[in-house]
């Protein structure tokens, strides 16, 4: 889509109801985990694949955890190792193997003496001990994946070379294998430098959860079309997450996927942006001064009317809890709004398409684009 169809607030009014049609009425509650949510991310996916050079579905699941501990066991002796989150597990009984060297990212390999299969791998750690790993993508639910510390490679090489039988079990509940998604765009600027610009997409279960939250994650998808055709200074990120009404998984997960990657340090500044179609005035939480004093300057510039209310308190809420320790240098800001009697309709079944107030969308708009631009220069 080109971004000379939001040129115009009667425009933009029209893609945000057109938006609310496919995303809530038409699916209705859309809780993340479901069928219904797995249609919603692949249509936003769609959204942003076809304006933005970089768009991906980014899977993962809403919960996992080990049950009790990983077990490789040679003569009753534990091999020490941990285990990468968001792999598969072994029978509760586990297997009977030998570990051998493979080629690839994953040093080892650990083949069933009675299948004669590969049936597990081990990877090696960054640090002397073991420490928990991490999948995404295409490896979440792939073979049990252990993970040793360099200390004991050595071991492990003996084990290797005398083809020694080990006990294996990884014992893992996992979420129902329904597709969860977070949808992630990004558009490179002249620096690495990074903006982040989030809105979650989930609704809880009994509401189609149209002001909390999708037409602020509608919003957020304007925002990717506008600056879809532009080389910013900064490299923007759109990421558009699931589960926040259960626990902030999505987000949680994606900063995991940025550490595994090696890019947490890229971000600078992350715009959290949660109902923001309760009222035409920005409810604005952060402890950062420069950042209130450039909400307050874009406000005035605009000449919307309407004021931002300021708090002091915590800025990392919401999804953007997760970011607040991804890097030294990063900055918060995070926006709600407030003014209209919509705000009772928060998460009951009144909280439908047909009840946002288009208005609230348009200005909220209009000052985070503002200060998108402005943040690439701080």
């Amino acid at each position: 889509m080109s971004a000379t169809i939001l040129d115009t607030p009667e425009q933009r009014a029209e893609y945000v109801q057109r938006m609310l049609q496919a995303l809530c009425s038409e699916p209705g509650p859309h809780p993340s985990g479901t069928e219904a949510y797995e249609q919603v991310a692949k249509r936003i996916h769609m959204e942003l694949d076809s304006a933005l050079p970089i768009a991906f579905l980014d899977r993962y699941l809403d919960f996992w955890q080990v049950l009790p501990r990983p077990e490789i066991i040679y003569q009753g002796k534990q091999v020490v190792v941990e285990v990468a989150e968001n792999c598969a597990g072994t029978t509760p009984a586990g297997f009977t193997g030998m570990i051998e060297r493979i080629d690839g990212p994953v040093p080892y390999g650990i083949v069933d003496i009675n299948s004669g299969e590969m049936a597990a791998c081990v990877a090696v750690g960054k640090d002397v001990h073991a420490q928990r790993g991490y999948l995404f993508d295409d490896e979440v639910l792939s073979l049990p994946r252990f993970v040793i510390g360099i200390g004991e490679v050595p071991f492990v090489d003996l084990l290797v070379a005398e083809r020694a039988e080990v006990q294996v079990r990884l014992r893992v509940v996992y979420a129902p294998e329904v597709p969860t998604y977070n949808i992630i765009a990004t558009i490179p600027g002249e620096r690495s430098d990074e903006i982040l610009v989030m809105a979650h997409a989930d609704s809880i279960i009994m509401t189609e959860g149209a002001n909390d939250n999708m037409a602020t994650a509608i919003i957020t998808l304007m925002l990717a079309h506008v600056f879809a055709d532009t080389r910013p200074d900064c490299t923007l990120t759109f990421a558009i997450t699931g589960s926040e009404e259960y626990g902030l998984m999505g987000a949680r997960h994606y900063v995991r996927r940025r550490q595994v990657e090696g890019t947490a340090g890229r971000l600078k500044f992350v715009v959290n942006s949660d109902s923001l179609t309760y009222g035409p005035n920005l409810w604005t939480t952060t402890h950062d001064r420069e950042l209130m004093d450039l909400v307050q300057s874009v406000h005035r510039d605009l000449a919307l009317g309407t004021e931002p209310i300021y708090s002091e308190a915590e800025c990392w809420m919401n999804d953007a809890a997760c970011f607040r320790d991804i890097n030294r240098h990063v900055r918060g800001i995070n926006f709600n709004s407030r003014g209209y009697e919509t705000l009772a309709a928060n998460h009951t079944p009144a909280d439908e398409a047909a009840n946002v107030p288009i208005d609230c969308a348009e200005s909220a708009f209009l000052v985070l684009r503002a200060l998108i631009e402005r943040l690439q220069f701080l």
